[in-house]
């Protein structure tokens, strides 16, 4: 037998070190990602959902032998899948069938710890806060991917059909709207797919709060997300007549108190749904029975061992994973590093910076755009971003690949190449050529996504399949310099001379760098 206190400790710090893992490596998802800046919410509000569970527990009730077993042997699967989860995030901390893994991970080990120590009446209290902490992980990219895009799109076309009848000439360009004395971009009026995560996170934890029973709850999930599309439409609609009206100013003054008073609205409609429906009898579940909370004392030694274990081989994974990488760190050998050089005060060509909605999307370390128009009066735009070598880097360097962006101002890719190799001024490029489709013409696009990963034969790029992205975590890669490189051509009919006239054009346009990563 073991005291209370002991197994009580033993259980709360298997909890925080599963959970706060999984929280630190989502933090660079939440800082850099404003569709999930609420998850720094997520551990303050799922701590005290857990608090005020924990402190009204029922009594324990040891789980039965099969229990134990199933127990037992759920943890036991789960070493593995979280000891190459916890690996891999730590070179690729943005990839979402990683971050599930860890998720469900996370979630598996904590009931199955609860079962252990206080019986199942302990793992049905206990449930809720476990799935609350779920939120802080990202969608899948595939879903998220489809809902902003075509929630986007939707938006902007029912802007542009509504802005008539408020005397305000509009013409939508894929999620761009032309309202005359400016334009906005859905991407700055949001198309309210941000809007959702904090509406499903608010409805869900004012409903514990109000203590609703489950079906009220998904029933506030829904009038949530309905209300957040609804008002980040309306808001689309107000900036377009201030900006019709007052031009980009205008923008800049009202955006983001608009966005503030949507999220205020939003949660406020919530909060009086809940007010009204904890009126109705059975709307609300039986309140925690404060006076029964549970005494560990009658635990046996087993559950607390457990607990410590978990802990011990989560630290031993965290602490292998860093150790790995630092052992394999001494043995890879750099990719030439390369860069663009900037225009030179006198020159013809003279740089842009890149509009500041990208600069605080991307946080690059150094960007720019160029344009120029050829001696066959070809005209050619440059756009380069690099980021230094940190922990933050992938984050910030994630491709956006031109299948979404271009679609999102109103283009249509046509045709998308194989990922191509040349070498340039002795440099290995990887890249893809597009064909896009504008309002009245037709252009080719080379994207090229490098890092200064190599293992001598290969070069690495971050578009790469989940095969090579493993073969980079055995490899030992992480925290390595990032750049992207796009080179749009117009004025070429034909693929075979475009991408001929790329290829010769990016030797005066990429240079070796002279620094080491």
């Amino acid at each position: 037998m073991v005291s209370e206190g002991m197994t009580a400790f033993a259980y709360l710090a298997a909890l925080v070190v599963v959970w706060g893992w999984l929280f630190f490596i989502l933090t660079g998802e939440w800082e850099v990602n404003e569709q999930y800046s609420h998850g720094w919410f997520i551990p303050i509000l799922s701590g005290w959902i857990f608090w005020q569970r924990w402190i009204s527990r029922p009594e324990p009730h040891p789980a039965e032998s099969a229990s134990r077993v199933v127990c037992y042997a759920v943890l036991g699967l789960l070493v593995a899948p979280t000891a190459l989860g916890v690996l891999i995030a730590s070179v690729y901390p943005d990839w979402r069938l990683v971050l599930w893994i860890l998720g469900v991970s996370a979630f598996a080990s904590s009931v199955s710890l609860t079962v252990l120590v206080g019986g199942w009446a302990w793992g049905k209290h206990l449930l809720f806060a476990f799935v609350f902490a779920l939120l802080a992980i990202p969608w899948p990219t595939a879903l998220e991917r489809w809902l902003t895009q075509e929630l986007s799109l939707l938006a902007a076309t029912m802007t542009t059909w509504i802005l008539p009848l408020l005397g305000v000439a509009a013409v939508c360009h894929g999620t761009m709207i032309d309202v005359g004395n400016g334009t906005l971009g859905v991407d700055d009026a949001c198309s309210g797919i941000r809007s959702f995560q904090s509406s499903i996170m608010a409805a869900l934890f004012l409903g514990e709060l109000f203590r609703l029973r489950w079906s009220y709850r998904t029933f506030l999930v829904v009038v949530g997300l309905f209300v957040a599309y609804a008002l980040n439409v309306l808001r689309m609609i107000l900036l377009s007549v201030a900006v019709a009206y007052g031009g980009s100013d205008a923008l800049e003054k009202f955006h983001d108190p608009a966005g503030f008073a949507i999220l205020f609205v939003t949660i406020g409609v919530i909060w009086l749904l809940c007010w009204i429906l904890q009126k109705f009898p059975g709307t609300i579940v039986v309140p925690f029975p404060l006076k029964e909370k549970g005494s560990m004392a009658k635990m046996g030694r087993a559950p607390a061992l457990t607990c410590f274990a978990v802990m011990g081989v989560m630290l031993l994974m965290i602490g292998g994973s860093e150790g790995w990488f630092a052992w394999k760190a001494r043995g890879i050998v750099r990719a030439p590093a390369w860069t663009v050089l900037p225009a030179q005060a006198g020159e013809v060509l003279q740089d842009k910076p890149l509009l500041e909605r990208v600069q605080e999307m991307l946080h690059y370390d150094r960007g720019f755009q160029r344009s120029w128009t050829d001696e066959q009066g070809r005209l050619w735009h440059l756009i380069f971003t690099e980021w230094e070598p940190k922990r933050m880097s992938l984050y910030y360097a994630q491709p956006h690949l031109p299948e979404q962006c271009q679609r999102m101002i109103g283009r249509e890719i046509i045709s998308k190449s194989e990922m191509r190799k040349t070498e340039v001024n002795g440099i290995p490029i990887v890249y893809n050529l597009y064909r896009v489709r504008a309002e009245n013409h037709e252009f080719y696009l080379m994207y090229i996504v490098n890092d200064d990963r190599i293992d001598g034969r290969e070069i690495t790029a971050e578009l790469a399949t989940p095969a090579n992205r493993l073969k980079a975590v055995l490899a030992g890669r992480r925290n390595m310099g990032q750049r992207s490189l796009q080179l749009a051509l117009i004025g070429e009919s034909e693929q075979a001379r475009a991408e001929k006239a790329m290829l010769e054009v990016l030797p005066s346009i990429v240079s070796p760098s002279a620094k080491t990563h």
